[in-house]
């Protein structure tokens, strides 16, 4: 069996002396992914990669059948050098668990600057309320802490869910009423205890910044379908590029089965399904065939929810 070295030097020597031909005919399984990568993506191709040699040359040959092409950032849409390698499907997993850990990292990092620079710009706004040790709550000065605490929220959340000129007061009763709405038990949530809490922790955090004439729509449900679709349509469209939406023969149907993306949109769909039930200006769509449609809809509502219906865009429909 050939070792790498020897694989990696019959390559570079097969790049300089053999016709692009030859190159095609002997690295056919190479040039199969290469051609469906320019099929697929079009201009989402770097330009030094539409030449096969130049391809070939940066991602090397694929070592075994069971290795894919993929993209080092699955949010990148555009192939080109250093942004893809071969992997299989455990190394894609794990890559992509890495992948998203750094970006949930580098997120919440994002956040804490933004948190920071909301409370000083805050803080400097007459009549704003203090965003130091203490602030009134109840007819009595309390510490943050106890704020969050009352509220079910972390303390780091509260520059983002206290708008300018709001109080702690008005917190808690708004908080009320996201409480009166959750339901521990509705079959969409997760089996899993600490990812449920988590959910309901994030709903209490994005209900507080809702406006307060849509409180009683902006429900742990509508919440759940405004996370899950977008990354259900997300899964679908990586899918789609992959030629694995609608596998043809055997071979492509495990290789869907087994990719991260089917795994995440099969453990999404039936509890959307379950969800869109329980609103029923939802429950006419189909997921299959209104996905796309659904998200716009669903996206737009979420976003006059917090800003307010004067800030949606008119050429989109009511939610």
């Amino acid at each position: 069996m050939a070792t790498e070295i020897e694989v990696d030097d019959t390559l570079t020597k097969d790049l300089v002396e053999l016709s692009t031909q030859e190159i095609h005919r002997k690295y056919s399984a190479e040039a199969s992914v290469h051609r469906n990568i320019l099929i697929g993506r079009g201009t989402g191709v770097a330009p030094q990669w539409r030449d096969f040699k130049t391809f070939l040359g940066e991602v090397g040959q694929r070592p075994s059948t069971d290795h894919t092409l993929v993209l080092l950032n699955r949010y990148e849409r555009t192939y080109g050098p250093g942004r893809a390698r071969w992997m299989t499907a455990e190394e894609q997993a794990a890559h992509e668990e890495e992948f998203d850990r750094q970006r949930a990292e580098q997120q919440r990092e994002e956040q804490l600057l933004l948190h920071k620079a909301a409370a000083t710009k805050r803080a400097s706004t007459p009549g704003a309320p203090s965003f130091g040790q203490w602030t009134p709550m109840a007819g009595k000065q309390v510490a943050y802490t106890d704020v969050a605490k009352k509220l079910a929220i972390p303390v780091v959340a509260l520059s983002k869910t206290m708008p300018p000129g709001a109080s702690a007061d008005e917190l808690v009763k708004r908080s009320s009423t996201a409480n009166e709405l959750i339901n521990e038990n509705a079959s969409w949530l997760p089996p899993d205890p600490v990812r449920k809490a988590g959910f309901f922790e994030a709903y209490r955090i994005w209900h507080l910044q809702v406006q307060p004439q849509f409180a009683k729509a902006a429900t742990p449900t509508f919440l759940f379908l405004y996370i899950a679709l977008p990354v259900m349509k997300q899964c679908r469209d990586e899918l789609v590029d992959l030629d694995l939406w609608n596998p043809l023969g055997q071979r492509a149907l495990n290789a869907r089965d087994s990719h991260p993306s089917w795994k995440k949109y099969t453990e999404f769909m039936p509890r959307a399904q379950v969800a869109m039930m329980e609103i029923p200006i939802y429950a006419t769509y189909s997921l299959l065939s209104d996905l796309d449609a659904l998200c716009e809809r669903i996206v737009t509502a979420e976003k006059r929810f917090r800003e307010g219906p004067q800030k949606v865009i008119h050429t989109h429909r009511a939610a």
